[in-house]
Parts: C-alpha cells; sequence; structure tokens
C-alpha cells in the first residue's frame, strides 16, 4: 500500500492516452512498480482478484480499453505476433485450397457418379430395348410359325378338297357316260385317208301345227313369250333323249355316251358374230324354263359377257340361222361330236293335200330344212336317219313336246 500511495502523485500526474491508441503494454508502463508483471489472464481478471488496492485506479480508467482483442492484450513481441499471423494466414490459405480441393474432389466425384448412372441407365435401357427387341422377334416368329401352319392346314385342306372333288366329279362323270367299242367299219372309216367320216342327211318338216302350240302357249305365258326356235330346240333335245347313242364323242380307242345332253346352240351378236353357248344338262328343262335359258344367252351375248366356259363344248349341238334368211346349210362337226342339228329359215312352200275330201291336189305350208351332220363313225347312216324322223314327228305333233 505504501508503494501505492507514493507514486500516487506519478499516477495521477500523466494524463490518459486517447482510447483509439490504446494499448495492454501502455497500461502497464503507468502501473505501480508493485504490480509489475505478467498478466497470465486477463487484466479485468487481476483488477478482480485485487480490488481493494486498485479500486481507484481502475475507476480512473476508461473501459474501453479493455474490448481490446486477446491478441493485443498478449502483443509483447510484434515480430512473434507478425509471425503467428503468417501462420494463420498461411493456415487459413491451406484450409481455403483444401476446400477447394474437396469441392473440386466432390464434384469430380460427383461428375463420375452422373457419369456412371448415366452409363448404367444407357446400359439398362440397351438391355431393355434388347429384350423388347428379342419379345418382339420371338412374337414376330411365333406369328410366323403360326401363319405358316394355318397356310399349310389350309393348303392341305384345299388339296384335300380338290380331291374330294376330282374323285366326286370322276364318280359324277362316270355316272353320266358310259363306253362302248367302235366297229369294225367305224374303225376302218376312222383309219381311211380316202373315205370322209363325216355324213350328212336332210328332211324337210312342216312346222304349221308347232306354230299353232306357240301361239297357244303364249296366250298362256304372257311376257314369257316362246319362239318357233325354242319349241324347234326342244325337239331335238327330246330326239336325242329317245336315242342316246347319237349323244357321243370319239376318244381314239373308245365311243363315250353320255347320258347327261349338254346342248350348243348358235346366237348371233351384235357385229353379226356367232357364238355358240352351252346349256347344262338341256334335257332336264321344260319348255319355259329352256326358253328363259336361251334368252340368258342371247342377252350375255348382246352384253359381250360371255367367256371362255360359258361356249365349252357340248355333246350335242343345234344351230338354227333361220333368222338370217339361210334356207339350209352344212356346218362343220364339233370335233369328236357324233352329230349336229341344222335348222334353215321357215318358208311357205306348195305341198300335196293330204285331203282326200279337197279337189286341191296342193296346199300351202310353213316348211324348215332340218340337216343332221353325222360322224360316221359314232352315227351311221341307219342311226341318222331314224334320228330325222324322231325329230320330224316331234315337230308335226307338237303336243309331244309337252309329255
Amino acid at each position: 500500500m505504501d508503494a501505492w500511495n507514493t507514486n500516487e502523485k506519478n499516477w495521477t500526474g500523466v494524463e490518459p492516452e486517447p482510447e483509439s491508441t490504446c494499448s495492454s503494454n501502455k497500461v502497464f508502463k503507468v502501473l505501480p512498480n508493485s504490480l509489475s508483471c505478467s498478466f497470465a489472464e486477463p487484466v479485468t481478471s487481476f483488477f478482480w482478484k485485487n480490488n481493494n488496492k486498485a479500486e481507484s485506479t481502475f475507476s480512473l480508467l476508461d473501459r474501453s480499453m479493455f474490448k481490446c482483442s486477446r491478441d493485443d492484450q498478449t502483443e509483447v513481441a510484434p515480430e512473434a505476433d507478425d509471425e503467428e499471423m503468417r501462420l494463420e494466414a498461411t493456415e487459413r490459405k491451406r484450409r481455403e485450397i483444401e476446400e477447394e480441393v474437396r469441392k473440386l474432389v466432390e464434384l469430380e466425384l460427383e461428375s463420375k457418379n452422373i457419369e456412371e448412372n448415366n452409363r448404367r441407365m444407357m446400359e439398362h435401357e440397351q438391355r431393355h430395348q434388347e429384350i423388347m427387341e428379342a419379345a418382339r422377334r420371338a412374337e414376330e416368329l411365333k406369328e410366323e410359325a403360326v401363319r405358316d401352319a394355318v397356310e399349310n392346314a389350309i393348303i392341305e385342306c384345299e388339296h384335300k378338297a380338290a380331291e374330294q372333288a376330282a374323285q366326286e366329279a370322276s364318280m359324277k362323270a362316270a355316272e353320266n357316260y358310259y363306253d362302248i367299242s367302235p366297229s369294225k367299219k367305224a374303225m376302218r372309216r376312222y383309219n381311211s385317208k380316202n373315205v370322209s367320216p363325216i355324213q350328212q342327211y336332210s328332211v324337210d318338216v312342216r312346222i304349221d301345227a308347232l306354230d299353232e302350240l306357240r301361239a297357244i302357249l303364249n296366250r298362256t305365258l304372257e311376257n314369257d313369250g316362246l319362239e318357233s326356235s325354242d319349241l324347234l330346240l326342244k325337239a331335238a333335245i327330246l330326239t336325242m333323249k329317245a336315242i342316246p347313242s347319237a349323244n357321243a364323242k370319239w376318244m381314239e380307242d373308245h365311243i363315250r355316251t353320255f347320258r347327261k345332253i349338254d346342248v350348243n346352240i348358235s346366237i348371233q351378236g351384235e357385229d353379226l358374230s356367232i357364238f355358240t353357248p352351252t346349256i347344262q344338262d338341256a334335257a332336264s328343262k321344260g319348255l319355259r324354263e329352256l326358253a328363259q335359258s336361251v334368252r340368258m344367252a342371247e342377252q350375255s351375248a348382246s352384253d359381250g359377257t360371255l367367256d371362255d366356259d360359258d361356249c365349252d363344248p357340248g355333246t350335242f349341238a343345234v344351230q338354227n340361222l333361220g333368222k338370217l334368211g339361210i334356207k339350209s346349210f352344212s356346218p362343220i362337226l364339233p370335233d369328236d361330236q357324233a352329230c349336229l342339228l341344222a335348222i334353215g329359215s321357215p318358208e311357205q312352200r306348195a305341198i300335196p293335200n293330204d285331203d282326200k275330201k279337197s279337189n286341191v291336189p296342193y296346199t300351202m305350208a310353213t316348211m324348215v330344212t332340218a340337216t343332221l351332220v353325222c360322224d360316221d363313225k359314232m352315227v351311221d347312216a341307219i342311226t341318222g336317219s331314224k334320228w330325222l324322223n324322231v325329230y320330224k314327228n316331234h315337230i308335226e305333233n307338237p303336243t309331244t313336246l309337252l309329255l
């Protein structure tokens, strides 16, 4: 206490320096020698412990001096303090560099992770596409196999159906015809180069009674009118049905006789061309149905809708050129057919009067000339003459056409 009081004048005689330039070292210079020491703890703690001795002194000091940093309180040697600041700056720089390196490493790792994820996603997408492509290909192969199986099944069914149809057609055809051996005379004529096998036989037929029957039927049928050619065709079909041996074809080494009568008829087209459509199974048709078949064939010829299948060769042919004014003619016999009937145009002729009560020796009648062209290998003169006589009887007694 004596030391503190002794130096009180000196203490009180010193003017404090400004706050802005205060430092702990300057504070230490103005303290008494008894208090001159190195503080290992903050100055505030020291004055707190020596409150009785330093209360008056502490009150004189500006408390703002103790707001300085701890580094300023412990600053003894400026060089050591600068070294420490350099070390701290170096440490901060190192830490900043380490932080930047860490961030760069993290960015690099993140970039690598992103690339790896992208690669994995691409590989996954590629594997997915490969799986989908394999599945699609498998589905296509499956569909192709199914299509092939269906096509094979269809082809097999069609093949079986064709075989069955051919077998049925063969059986049906066998039911429609029968084969006979030609006579020695027919074979000699076939092999002869000097004798023509084609023969022609003609007959004049009166058709007045036929026209009277046609007029009666037309009054009944109204719109479905019959023509004389329809009745002449019906008579030829009934005659062929009565003499089936003439409904035949030559088969090189045998004669094939048909049970079904397929008739080729002659029809004039718009350009005066002649068509020969076939009326299938004509013997099974009635007079009205036969006439309708002829009208349909004529309409097809007029429209130009007839094709080759409609004009296939039948078993018999009838050509009527009466509409063209041809009195009689001898057409060419189709290949392999046994006979063909050619009918000329009707004309008025004077014939002997069969009425014994009449004084007139002759009478006028409507006549047509019918010519039968025959292949003598199958239809000889006797068969041809018989055929024409039956045909003439049907026409001159037309009621037989209705039976």
